[in-house]
């Protein structure tokens, strides 16, 4: 009797198990900064985080986050076990892409961030192809600007990201390109062929919003060519760019890339030769590196596939002056 009262009294002292679903939501919450945002990110309710929390310091015999109403910060114990709990999920992301590989196949799901411009030509194929190549992965999808979606990337929102590649010089990123996008001029159609600089001086200038990549490229490059446009309109979207463009009979800088992935831009403006210095942006597919094994490169690959098929060969037919300008990067 008093050998089984004993035995009771050790497992009631016994630390719970360490698992891994409690090391998945303390990073989300020190990454999110909140047990509330862990919680909506996760799709769990904020009582579950905490107990989760509560849990994994049990089972670690440290107090990893100080959390009240007021604030929020990880304890010396939890600054310490951060990247060991990192690299413990990108270790399990790793280990189930190589089970795929092999064809042992088990269900997950990768989250994808992409880009506006890539939604009406590419993504849609690029999925199918997908689900036809790794049936048991579920995608998720949604659209971001290049810098929103490498924060996603970084706070784990997202496993895979479309984005430029000139956000994300990390060395924890590893990068696939898979296109060369080079800049144009759009022009409202009333403004006729090719118009020169002094044409466009007379017209007005229509901006991508100066918080985008895309927008603070562009005006880099009209500085060093001595063109700065008066300030006017700014848009975040390709469509409301190319709509305003039309209306005001005016002009924008754009990328190839936007004109032939936007639907109805070539009824709303006409597609010219850069009347400045040619230039151009990468895009490629981005990943925590080594997380998800040999699946970002076989996904880089089918998507340079679906933008040839669905863009380029288009591109090539209707804007001859692109040349090789406008090409798939491998």
């Amino acid at each position: 009797m008093n050998e089984n009262r004993n035995l009771d009294s050790d497992m009631e002292n016994q630390a719970p198990p360490f698992t891994f679903r409690a090391a998945q939501t303390f990073v989300a919450a020190v990454e999110a900064q909140s047990v509330t945002k862990a919680a909506h990110r996760l799709g769990i309710s904020p009582s579950s985080v905490s107990q989760q929390l509560a849990a994994l310091e049990a089972a670690l015999g440290s107090k990893l986050i100080e959390r009240s109403a007021r604030q929020f910060r990880l304890t010396r114990a939890g600054a310490l076990f951060l990247d060991p709990a990192k690299q413990l999920l990108d270790d399990v992301s790793a280990a189930k892409a190589r089970l795929m590989a092999a064809d042992q196949m088990p269900p997950m799901s990768v989250r994808i961030a992409s880009i506006e411009e890539l939604d009406a030509t590419v993504i849609a194929p690029w999925l199918l192809k997908l689900t036809g190549k790794f049936p048991n992965i579920a995608f998720a999808l949604s659209s971001g600007a290049s810098h929103e979606n490498h924060e996603a990337l970084s706070t784990r929102s997202v496993d895979l990201m479309l984005a430029v590649d000139t956000v994300a010089q990390a060395d924890w990123v590893e990068q696939h390109p898979v296109l060369r996008d080079p800049f144009i001029l759009v022009t409202a159609p009333q403004m006729g062929d090719a118009p020169n600089l002094e044409r466009l001086k007379t017209r007005p200038f229509v901006r991508y919003a100066t918080d985008l990549q895309i927008g603070r490229q562009i005006e880099a490059q009209l500085r060093r060519s001595g063109l700065q446009p008066a300030r006017g309109f700014e848009f975040s979207t390709n469509q409301a760019l190319f709509a305003m463009t039309a209306e005001l009979g005016g002009w924008a800088i754009t990328t190839a890339l936007a004109y032939f992935g936007t639907p109805r831009a070539g009824d709303l403006v006409v597609a010219h030769p850069l009347p400045v210095a040619a230039f151009s942006r990468r895009l490629a597919l981005h990943a925590r590196r080594g997380a998800l094994g040999d699946l970002p490169r076989q996904m880089a690959e089918d998507i340079r596939i679906c933008l040839e098929e669905r863009i380029l060969q288009t591109a090539a037919a209707r804007l001859p002056f692109l040349r090789d300008g406008f090409q798939i990067l491998h």
